[in-house]
C-alpha cells in the first residue's frame, strides 16, 4: 500500500480511532538520522495498530523566517513522499510553513495540530527539535504539553559519525565540497537529482559523447562543480552506469547557468521528455575550460574511461592509474 500524502493539515482525516504515531520534521534528505526518528513511530505504528504520519514542512522554515540564507533543498517533497514510503510510513501530511503559521504558540500547535486535528498518541522528535513562535517550543516542553494534551512523547537521540552529528547542513556541506562519497553515507544512499530530459547544444554528439540534459529544480542543492560517476534511472525503471558533468560549459559559453549532463553507457535510444534520477557515487576531477573541442573530446574519453574502471569495482586512484597506464602504452606504441 502506498504513503498517503496530504497538502494541508485541512486535507488529513481528523483524529482516526486507531489513532497516530507521529514523526515531526523537516526530515530534509531523510538521511540516517532521520531514518532513527521515522523508524521509531513506523515501529510504535506497528505495534499498537496506530497510522504512523510524518508531519513536515514546505518550504524549508528557513525560506519563510530568512529567506536570503534559506538552504537549497536535498530532496523534494514527491521525493521525500517516496523515501518515507520505503521505510513503512503511512502518511505524510506537508504543513504550508508561512507567515501566519510561524506565529503560532508551541501550545496552540500542541492542541490544535498534534491533539485535535491528527489525534496524535504517540510524538517522535530528535532531542534537538524546537518548533512554535520563535522556536521557543523544545522537546523538553513538548513532554510537558503532551501530558496535558494527552499523547506521549518520545524524543529520539541524534546519530553521529565520527564524532559529529549527522545533519542536512552536514551533508550540503559535503556536497559543496564535491565529497558526494561522504554524503552518501551520511544519507545512507547517493546524493540523487533527478528530473526532465530536455534537448541541449547537441555538442555531445560532435564529441562522440551525447549526453542528457536534465533539468531539475532551483531549490535542489547541487555537487560541486566538476566530473562524477553516477548511476541513471531512466522512467523509475531501468538502471544504467553513467558519467555526469555539473557544470557550466566553460570551453564554449560565458554564463554562468549549471547544467546537469549524463552519459549513460550501454543505452541506445532517445532520452528527450523522459524522467531521469541521476545519483552521484565518486568525484573524478573539478571543472576545467580547455584549449580547443579535440582537447576537451580526449579528456571525455578519459573521464569515461575512469568511470567504466569505478563501475568494474576499482577505486577512482587505481581507474585513474590504470587509464594512465593504457594512455602511455598507446603513445609508445604510436611512436615506435
Amino acid at each position: 500500500m502506498s504513503i498517503r500524502v496530504y497538502s494541508s493539515l485541512e486535507q488529513v482525516r481528523k483524529s482516526p480511532a486507531q489513532g497516530r504515531a507521529v514523526a515531526i520534521g523537516v526530515f530534509d534528505g531523510v538521511h540516517r538520522g532521520h531514518q532513527r526518528i521515522l523508524r521509531r513511530a513506523a515501529e510504535e505504528a506497528a505495534a499498537t495498530g496506530a497510522l504512523a504520519t510524518v508531519v513536515t514542512f514546505y518550504p524549508h522554515p528557513e525560506a519563510v523566517l530568512r529567506p536570503g540564507s534559506a538552504p537549497r533543498m536535498l530532496t523534494s517533497v514527491e521525493r521525500k513522499g517516496r523515501l518515507l514510503e520505503e521505510l513503512g510510513l503511512d502518511e505524510m501530511v506537508v504543513v504550508k510553513f508561512d507567515r501566519d503559521f510561524a506565529r503560532l504558540s508551541p501550545e496552540s500547535f500542541c492542541s490544535a495540530v498534534l491533539s485535535t486535528r491528527l489525534g496524535a498518541r504517540t510524538v517522535f522528535v530528535g532531542e534537538n527539535f524546537r518548533f512554535g513562535r520563535g522556536g521557543t517550543g523544545t522537546a523538553e516542553r513538548l513532554l510537558e504539553y503532551g501530558r496535558t494534551h494527552g499523547f506521549e512523547v518520545r524524543p529520539v537521540s541524534l546519530v553521529e559519525e565520527n564524532g559529529e552529528v549527522i545533519s542536512s547542513t552536514r551533508i550540503r556541506e559535503s556536497l559543496r565540497d564535491g565529497r558526494v562519497e561522504e554524503a552518501a553515507r551520511l544519507l545512507g544512499r547517493p546524493h540523487r537529482l533527478e528530473g526532465e530530459v530536455s534537448s541541449g547544444a547537441g555538442r555531445g554528439r560532435s564529441l562522440e559523447a551525447p549526453t542528457a540534459n536534465l533539468i531539475v529544480s532551483r531549490r535542489l542543492a547541487l555537487p560541486r562543480l566538476g566530473v562524477y560517476v553516477t548511476r541513471s534511472t531512466v522512467d523509475d525503471d531501468r538502471v544504467y552506469e553513467s558519467v555526469t558533468s555539473v557544470g557550466t560549459n566553460p570551453t564554449f559559453e560565458s554564463g554562468r547557468k549549471v547544467r546537469i549532463e549524463t552519459l549513460l553507457f550501454e543505452f541506445n535510444g532517445d532520452l528527450y521528455g523522459r524522467r531521469l534520477a541521476v545519483d552521484f557515487l565518486v568525484r573524478i576531477r573539478g571543472q576545467k575550460t580547455f584549449g580547443d573541442a579535440l582537447s576537451l573530446a580526449e579528456r571525455i574519453k578519459r573521464d569515461v574511461e575512469i568511470a567504466l574502471a569505478v563501475h568494474a569495482g576499482a577505486s577512482l586512484p587505481d581507474a585513474e592509474r590504470a587509464v594512465d597506464a593504457r594512455t602511455a602504452d598507446t603513445h609508445t606504441a604510436d611512436t615506435s
